[in-house]
């Protein structure tokens, strides 16, 4: 959750707090819901019932707020990425699985990062041209998870979650709604699913080259091309280049 929606939950439940105070502290007005005049009394129940409306709706509002548009415009980062996925998850329900996916997919990236890393470093120096290759496919395959990361959440942002979650919850009538325009809603799941789908394949050719470099002992830097999870890698990256 970012700062600022956190400072507007903070400050909504501190007026409402202050308000319950100022109208029933004995050091204030000292209303009560059952005793005093019917003024107070009737003061003291609005009173009761503004603050519950204003509780619920108001924060439910503040969590809802879309504020992804503005924070895709900071992204530098991976870890960044996982900060507007967790404000997206408050913006709707049509893409909470692949947001779920997204920020377990850029941590599992990590991890595999980590794990090949230390593997090459039992077997290379950092100076030895091996290692270095390694490192360089490393830093690409991190540049496309990192694309495709952040086409997503454009894609999320630039949805209009709110009358499409009318439409399938028939609050707006389909016949109204211009076929055109329900395939470009389509069209942005499709966008999400593949680019999520792609990241996955990312991992999974990862995993494998976790693997294969395990099994080697030595590598020579000519036969780094040559290993086949690095000619899928490859292929893989070029594909998604390809995508966006």
């Amino acid at each position: 959750m970012s700062s600022k929606k956190k400072l507007w939950l903070l400050l909504l439940n501190g007026i409402i707090i202050a308000i319950n105070i100022l109208v029933f502290s004995n050091a204030f007005l000292g209303f009560s819901l059952f005793k005093g005049t019917i003024l107070s009394i009737g003061i003291s129940w609005v009173t009761i019932l503004a603050s519950i409306i204003a509780f619920f709706r108001g924060n439910l509002k503040i969590l809802k707020n879309n504020e992804i548009l503005s924070l895709t415009h900071d992204i530098k980062t991976l870890d960044d990425c996982i900060s507007v996925f967790e404000e997206a998850i408050y913006n709707g329900d049509v893409f909470d699985e692949n947001i779920k996916k997204n920020v377990e997919q850029i941590k599992r990236f990590s991890r595999k990062n980590n794990t090949i890393k230390d593997i090459l470093l039992q077997k290379f120096s950092k100076d030895e041209m091996t290692y270095k290759k390694f490192s360089d496919v490393l830093k690409e395959v991190e540049k496309v998870i990192f694309i495709n990361m952040c086409s997503i959440l454009n894609k999320i942002s630039a949805f209009d979650m709110q009358e499409y979650e009318n439409i399938i919850n028939n609050k707006i009538d389909k016949r109204t709604i211009p076929k055109e325009k329900l395939d470009i809603y389509d069209k942005y799941i499709k966008f999400v699913n593949d680019a999520t789908n792609i990241n996955e394949e990312i991992l999974l050719k990862l995993d494998k080259m976790i693997l294969e470099i395990s099994q080697y002992n030595t590598i020579d830097g000519g036969d780094i091309k040559n290993m086949p999870a690095m000619v899928e890698m490859d292929e893989l990256i070029k594909n998604a280049k390809l995508y966006k």
